[in-house]
């Protein structure tokens, strides 16, 4: 059966006979998929099994059949989120039950937990800073990046969303060329913009949302919208140009 007609025959009737054939066609990809995070069999099989059945009672918010592959291996990134969040609940656990009965090693716990803590603060940031910069991005580009995060190849992201992987990889090349600048001269950047911008920038890259926005500058979100795409078309224009040294005199 065509991929396309077998996915809007899942999407229309939810048939068992269409999701057994859709096990058939991507199970061992996206097992293989989150195998290569987890790196545990057992693991693997449990959260594929969940992804699928999650996809499966949640076909209704896919619209489009040519991105149901998409959506399993969207489904498969957040089942492994949930994993990884789970089992290191239960190491931290487990680790301030050991710390507590380690009665002769107060130092190094005490180390460890410092050393910890400079880790868990710097993850953190990387992860703040990544956040900031995939709100900076188009909705088309974002699709992308998402998937690039899940680690999937171009070729697997092109079948997702409808392209070529020619046109994935020239995509994110295009904006690493202005991501990664930007990233470094973040906080130069948005210090001197002017003052109503710097603010709606602040808070957007911030990821508030656009009516808390609204409400506390008293600009409605369609302003808002229209100053963040001239603020990051301005952006790609400074680095891009190599022309960091010159933020200031470009923002005036």
């Amino acid at each position: 059966m065509n991929d396309n007609v077998l996915n809007r025959q899942f999407l229309e009737t939810g048939s068992e006979e269409a999701q057994n054939l859709l096990m058939q066609k991507h199970y061992k990809a996206v097992r293989a998929h989150v195998f290569r995070i987890v790196e545990n069999d057992q693991d693997a099989d449990e959260i594929t099994n969940d992804t699928f059945l999650k996809a499966f009672n949640k076909r209704e918010m896919i619209k489009d059949p040519e991105r149901l592959v998409g959506w399993f291996y969207i489904t498969a990134k957040n089942a492994v989120i949930d994993h990884i969040r789970a089992r290191e609940q239960g190491v931290n656990r487990m680790s301030e039950f050991v710390s507590l009965d380690n009665v002769d090693g107060e130092r190094e716990t005490a180390e460890a937990s410092m050393l910890a803590a400079q880790q868990a603060q710097q993850t953190e940031t990387e992860r703040y800073l990544l956040r900031c910069l995939l709100r900076l991005l188009s909705e088309k580009d974002l699709e992308v990046v998402e998937h690039l995060l899940d680690d999937l190849k171009p070729k697997q992201i092109a079948e997702a969303i409808g392209s070529t992987a020619e046109a994935v990889q020239k995509r994110w090349e295009r904006m690493r060329e202005w991501l990664s600048p930007i990233a470094h001269n973040l906080d130069e950047l948005l210090n001197n913009l002017p003052p109503q911008e710097r603010k709606i920038m602040e808070r957007y890259v911030d990821n508030q949302p656009l009516e808390k926005i609204s409400e506390k500058l008293g600009v409605s979100p369609t302003d808002i919208e229209v100053c963040v795409k001239r603020v990051v078309k301005r952006w790609k224009k400074i680095v891009t140009q190599n022309a960091t040294t010159k933020v200031k005199r470009e923002n005036d």
